[in-house]
């Protein structure tokens, strides 16, 4: 006897909309709520891969030193933390004003020290020592870097250099969000970029980020040039979510890229929750079997599904609909596709999922039941000639 087969539910993006029922903001009603100066900027939910917030995300703009960012992958990828840098010439030379934690020629500095110096100060001799120990040359390492990018499958980024000066070095506010998820994911990048400060070991020196540590912002890297303007990539953890947050372009002049981030965040902890909209074993539709003992069939969710909505919504506000075969009959293979489940926020799918029968049913079996009845009408005819030769045997005595 087959049930229904169980499914999995696979997470779609979901941009903020209005409702007509609830009149939550749209994307650009916050945008002019929270006056933001940065010219473009992402957030997203990275737990649900779900875009809450975008401002021109596709724009081309000079990122300055979120470029140490990849710099830092790069490096984490290909060396060990423990390898020694001999410092030379190259590495400490054409920084112009960028800043430096004043390496001097003929030191040796682990990968470890000159990571923390890279992502905390932003150090551009230390990123220079990173890139030109690593690929071989400042060239060389751009061209890592922009592998990387492909491999990263971005599409409008490019690095010229590892420190982030603006010589053919740009991205997007959506490609960074990619750059940073991809480097969160290294757990020593990780508790760099949530560090503030830190005491090198093989310098002589305590290096501290350049920004002070904010309520809502965990971890963070900014960027400055005057073509640039003031930029800011960040992480955080709000209530019970994961999030990045990539700012470009705020005035030069200022520390808007600070406060549009903590505007951002604290619109994100007073907005949204996680909530679980399907839990495991709610019944997603019962079917109709033909031609079998088993009447109905129940569809069920095999797990529970959460998802950041906005605190006005709850479950019930949301559609749930299924559409695909209404009844299942013996021409229903097993494996085969029997329709598609979604829910939806308004007109938003924040999910959908194939649904497809996987266990056998056990239908009844015609012609076996037809042979059944010919078999009975021989074996009854058979029956009746042998009473008819008894009863001839007895009349003719």
């Amino acid at each position: 006897m087959r049930k229904c087969g169980f499914f999995l539910v696979v997470v779609f993006f979901f941009a903020i909309q209005a409702t007509p029922v609830f009149a939550i903001r749209t994307n650009e009603e916050v945008l002019r709520e929270l006056k933001l100066d940065s010219k473009s900027l992402l957030l997203i939910d990275i737990d649900h891969q779900k875009t809450l917030l975008t401002k021109d995300a596709e724009r081309e703009l000079p990122v300055a030193s979120l470029t140490k960012i990849m710099t830092a992958l790069v490096t984490l990828e290909k060396r060990q933390l423990d390898e020694k840098v001999t410092i030379t010439r190259d590495m400490v030379s054409n920084l112009g004003d960028y800043v430096a934690i004043g390496l001097k020629e003929g030191q040796q500095v682990s990968v470890e020290d000159l990571l923390y110096a890279t992502l905390l100060p932003s150090a551009g001799d230390a990123a220079q020592a990173l890139a030109i120990s690593t690929g071989g040359s400042i060239d060389g390492f751009a061209d890592m870097m922009n592998k990387k990018a492909v491999e990263l499958k971005l599409k409008n980024t490019h690095f010229s250099n590892p420190v982030g000066m603006n010589e053919n070095n740009y991205s997007t506010a959506a490609d960074f969000a990619v750059i940073l998820q991809a480097a969160l994911k290294n757990k020593t990048f990780k508790t760099i970029f949530q560090s503030y400060e830190y005491k090198l070991k093989t310098v002589s020196l305590t290096v501290e980020k350049t920004f002070s540590k904010r309520a809502l912002i965990l971890g963070g890297k900014t960027g400055y040039t005057q073509l640039a303007g003031r930029c800011l990539a960040s992480d955080t953890y709000l209530n019970g979510v994961n999030y990045v947050l990539i700012t470009l372009g705020a005035n030069p002049d200022s520390l808007n890229h600070i406060k549009d981030t903590e505007k951002i965040y604290q619109y994100v902890k007073d907005t949204y929750i996680e909530q679980e909209i399907l839990k495991e074993d709610d019944l997603i539709r019962t079917m109709t079997v033909t031609d079998s003992d088993q009447k109905t069939l129940d569809l069920k969710a095999e797990k529970g599904v959460k998802v950041v909505l906005n605190k006005e919504l709850s479950r019930e506000d949301l559609t749930y609909k299924y559409e695909g075969i209404e009844e299942i009959t013996p021409e229903v293979e097993l494996g085969s596709k029997l329709g598609v489940f979604s829910i939806y926020n308004g007109d938003e799918k924040l999910y959908e999922t194939n649904v497809y029968l996987r266990d056998e049913i056990e239908f009844y079996d015609y012609p076996m039941i037809i042979a059944g009845f010919i078999g009975l009408g021989i074996l009854g005819v058979g029956i009746v000639l042998g009473i008819i030769m008894i009863a001839r045997k007895i009349i003719a005595r």
